[in-house]
């Protein structure tokens, strides 16, 4: 699995899956597909990485109420479409 620091930029919100996005629509970033449930933003952690503030998601997965009967998503995936916009940060391995 892959940690990634990722510059969002301006975020499209979707709540339903578009298979037709193979890029950024125009005059947006990236694209953010909002789910029913994110981590708890109350347990957000900062880290700075060369000279910027990073936040950490590590709270438990809640429900988020604007778009718990409207998402398609169980949890928000955000896409980013070109490849200077992510930087690998950890590399690490899981046994399930």
């Amino acid at each position: 699995m892959f940690l990634n620091e990722a510059i969002l930029g301006k975020e499209k919100h979707i709540a339903r899956d578009d298979s037709s996005l193979v890029k950024a629509p125009a005059g947006f970033d990236c694209v953010v597909a909002k789910g029913w449930t994110e981590p708890d933003p109350s347990k957000d952690t900062f880290l700075t990485l060369d000279g910027k503030k990073v936040i950490v998601p590590q709270g438990k997965p809640i429900s988020q109420s604007t778009f718990a009967n409207k998402s398609s998503f169980s949890q928000s995936e955000y896409l980013v479409y070109q490849e200077n916009q992510v930087r690998m940060r950890y590399i690490f391995e899981m046994e399930m």
